[in-house]
């Protein structure tokens, strides 16, 4: 039923669990996941001005890269031992858009994402990420509450 599963994951509890859950459904349908960490590109662009921008990116590009290759790290470790066969992708953009593309070049059949990830404001309403997701995903999206 589910071949494909794609998993958002940003280092957030909520996302190590939508991970766990999605391996649980993966071992049970013979699914393939893969594991996307989206490097949100406004980050880059608060950290100065259109002037300083390209000197900003040049010294972060790959500290950032780094971070997003641990964050991918740790949840495949987080997952254990597995049969599953995991794929790792980091995507650069608006992590809504760029889920919701990849769910959709990829022909996924589920995303399992967490409900909040790790805004300051996520003890206040669901995520605005998982929230449209959930409206504009051509496919079914499980969110893990825990």
């Amino acid at each position: 039923m589910f071949k494909q599963i794609l998993v958002p994951v940003d280092g957030s509890d909520f996302a190590t669990n939508a991970a766990r859950k999605a391996l649980v459904i993966a071992q049970k349908h013979d699914s393939k996941i893969t594991l996307l960490h989206v490097v949100n590109h406004s980050q880059l662009f608060s950290m100065g001005s259109p002037q300083s921008l390209p000197v900003i990116t040049d010294l972060m590009i790959e500290g950032v890269i780094k971070g997003a290759e641990k964050i991918l790290e740790d949840t495949r470790q987080a997952l254990g031992p597995s049969k599953v066969e995991i794929e790792t992708k980091i995507e650069w953009g608006t992590p809504a858009q760029v889920i919701i593309n990849l769910a959709r070049n990829q022909a996924c059949d589920l995303i399992v994402m967490g409900s909040r990830g790790l805004s300051k404001m996520s003890g206040l309403f669901l995520g605005s990420v998982s929230d449209r997701v959930t409206k504009i995903a051509p496919c079914p999206v499980m969110l893990i509450k825990e």
